[in-house]
């Protein structure tokens, strides 16, 4: 990885983890339900499947432009969120944000019928984003640096 991919992915997972509110640490409930819960949720492929990617696409669109104020910024991207994601988000500086394109589609790294985990690649490397399944729609919960492979 080069110098300059690795401090834009290591900006990224500050930005992410501490810099959006550096007193509380955050871990997805979605997330975390999806990986210790006894019940399964069934897999799930086709057309729910596609608009979880396509609310991961958006989500990674609207997040990577750093180039707004921060009220245009958080406008943009509060609809796509959950009410404790969008919490966390109120405080991020979009200038701090190391991505300002998407490269390329969404790919599914886990799905089921209420979470599905996305790699969105960026400009500053790839973002895993995770979407729940919150009454009816896709919203993303969290999003990141994808761990390297």
């Amino acid at each position: 990885m080069s110098c300059r991919r690795l401090a834009a992915v290591c900006g990224l997972a500050v930005l992410l983890t501490a810099g959006c509110s550096p007193t509380i640490s955050y871990t997805a409930p979605s997330e975390q339900a999806a990986t210790t819960s006894r019940d399964h949720p069934a897999p799930i492929g086709g057309p729910r499947r596609n608009a979880a990617l396509l609310a991961a696409l958006t989500y990674i669109r609207l997040w990577a432009r750093p180039t707004l104020d921060r009220n245009a910024w958080y406008t943009g991207v509060q609809p796509m969120v959950t009410p404790a994601y969008a919490q966390l988000l109120t405080d991020t500086d979009p200038a701090q944000v190391p991505a300002h394109t998407v490269t390329g589609s969404p790919r599914a790294v886990s799905a089921n019928t209420a979470v599905v985990v996305a790699d969105v690649p960026t400009d500053a490397g790839l973002i895993r984003v995770t979407i729940a399944s919150t009454d009816g729609r896709w919203l993303v919960d969290n999003a990141r640096p994808a761990p390297a492979p």
